[in-house]
């Protein structure tokens, strides 16, 4: 599945792993963005991008949150916030920044998309929005 990924920074902030906006300070474009073939992985709670196009699109880490990765290690990877355009529909997503690997489309940007995985049909469907 292709999509475009493009990365949000934040104005006063020196870029690199680990800093902190300001409080209250929006995001904007970096003006980067790239086209990235995304696996669908519902095991995954947030899009993963891998270090390489995090760097591409110059992406700002907003913390680093601890995760399981599957086989058991633990690890604690950035987090940043990215733009994603993926069938029409453009969202902002946090994503995890992984030390290499492939970019994984995880469960809160599929649920940002108001996308659901069809396993039978091999494919994305639209779904409606919960509330209560």
């Amino acid at each position: 599945m292709s999509a475009t990924v493009a990365g949000l920074a934040a104005p006063g902030v020196e870029s690199g792993y680990g800093t902190v906006p300001r409080e209250g300070t929006p995001d904007w474009p970096t003006g980067r963005s790239e086209d990235a073939e995304l696996l669908v992985d519902t095991g995954a709670t947030l899009l993963v991008v891998p270090r390489s196009l995090a760097e591409r699109l110059e992406l700002v880490a907003r913390r680093s949150q601890p995760v399981l990765i599957a086989g058991g290690q633990r690890a604690a990877w950035p987090v940043a916030e990215v733009s994603l355009a993926l069938n029409g529909l453009d969202v902002t997503t946090p994503c995890f920044i992984a030390p290499d690997g492939p970019a994984l489309l995880g469960a809160v940007a599929l649920e940002s998309l108001f996308l659901a995985v069809d396993s039978v049909a091999k494919r994305l469907i639209p779904v409606e929005g919960f509330v209560g």
